[in-house]
């Protein structure tokens, strides 16, 4: 008899009629419309950094000595290649300076340096160094309107 009082109830629930509620619960969701992605230039992110020094052994002993970097400088022209890359880190290097002063220099990835240099010049920079071809990038530098040069490499 207990079952029979038991399928009574399971037959009343099922047949009652849905609500809105119920009816919302079992109704599939739909998919959110979106509008088709728009492509976004994107900005150009900070890919170097460099330091140059006016005695680079002397400072590669000493960012080596500080932070336990391992720097390579088996290169032709002594540059010491810097393995700095912790979590989220950007591998740089440091070598002489053809200007004579010492610095830090920041390079952004740009995909045109001439048109980069150009429309720097237009909001008031100046051109240090023309898109040139060092061998392992292509890179060119400007003085922005304060005086600090910053690098821009294609590709």
């Amino acid at each position: 008899m207990a079952a029979k009082k038991s399928a009574k109830k399971t037959t009343k629930a099922a047949a009652k009629p849905a609500t809105k509620k119920t009816a919302k619960a079992a109704a599939p969701k739909k998919a959110a419309k979106r509008a088709p992605a728009k492509k976004r230039a994107t900005s150009p992110g900070v890919l170097h950094w460099e330091i140059q020094a006016n005695d680079a052994k002397k400072l590669h002993r000493f960012y080596s000595d500080l932070f336990g970097w391992k720097i390579d400088d088996g290169n032709p022209m002594k540059y010491g290649m810097v393995a700095s890359k912790g979590k989220g880190g950007i591998n740089g290097g440091i070598g002489g300076s053809s200007s004579g002063r010492s610095r830090v220099l920041v390079y952004a990835n740009v995909e045109d340096i001439s048109a980069t240099l150009e429309k720097a010049e237009r909001l008031g920079a100046k051109t240090i160094m023309l898109r040139t071809d060092v061998g392992p990038v292509i890179m060119g530098i400007f003085e922005d309107l304060e005086g600090n040069h910053f690098g821009v490499i294609e590709g």
